[in-house]
């Protein structure tokens, strides 16, 4: 089971998804301070930059894939992490991802939150 997060293209707007995420983990009896694998989804021009931003945001405690994209001329990245999911986590996570993919003209887009042993 997985819950869509979309990241708020308006930075003014009053909805506060992580907050609508911790709300859903503990409705679906998930405990909302435990990590969760987490998957952000970036997009950027080509195959190259795609391949290119996903050596830069590879660490240790993150799988991260290439995969085409119904966007033309698009191709998504997709980072794994297992983390708790706070505001301050992902606000650092979307400033990391929004830095690396912005000088290949690419965009963070989403983030979701899967339940674990759902």
């Amino acid at each position: 089971m997985s819950f869509l997060k979309r990241a708020s293209r308006d930075r003014t707007a009053t909805v506060d998804y992580v907050a609508k995420a911790m709300d859903q983990l503990r409705h679906a009896g998930a405990d909302p301070t435990a990590p969760h694998q987490t998957r952000h989804f970036v997009y950027v021009p080509g195959v190259k930059a795609a391949q290119q931003l996903a050596r830069r945001l590879k660490t240790p405690d993150r799988l991260v894939e290439v995969d085409t994209s119904a966007r033309t001329g698009y191709w998504l990245v997709v980072v794994r992490q297992s983390m708790v999911v706070t505001p301050e986590s992902m606000a650092s996570l979307r400033t990391e991802f929004e830095s690396a993919a912005a000088p290949l003209g690419g965009a963070y887009d989403r983030w979701q939150v899967d339940l674990q042993g759902s």
